[in-house]
């Protein structure tokens, strides 16, 4: 490296030696990048690791909130079943109750006209009597 600062013509030793040395720096060079590299990949590889644990924990407690939703949303779907099936209950009550209540009066309607038409009877042949 002297000669070459000093700027003399080199020999073909002296230029492989010199080649030789480049190729041992390079070589130097090379084994830092290698090691540089690794240690990034294994950065790297540290922070998908955690990133992925973050993301199984994320998944688990949404898991858990759908599992807490899905239980509420089933107890309020049988809570209001059964609220509906009790107004069905009552609604079918009311209206065989009313239906009682209709055949009841219709009978009690039915009574009256056959009462009217004895009455009604009655009174044409009263009316017939007396004409003779």
């Amino acid at each position: 490296m002297r000669k070459v600062s000093e700027g003399k013509k080199l020999s073909t030793e002296d230029l492989v030696v010199l080649m030789l040395g480049l190729f041992r720096e390079l070589r130097g060079e090379v084994a830092d990048v290698r090691r540089e590299m690794t240690k990034v990949r294994k950065e790297i590889t540290s922070m998908l690791n955690n990133v992925d644990r973050r993301i199984d924990e994320t998944n688990k407690r949404i898991e858990a909130l759908h599992d807490s939703l899905n239980k509420r949303i089933d107890a309020i779907y049988d809570t209001l079943n059964g609220r509906i099936d009790a107004l069905s209950k009552d609604v079918s009550e009311t209206r065989e109750s009313i239906n009682r209540r209709i055949d009841e009066t219709n009978k009690r309607i039915d009574a009256l006209y056959e009462l009217l038409g004895k009455v009604y009877e009655v009174l044409i042949k009263g009316a017939t009597s007396q004409r003779q």
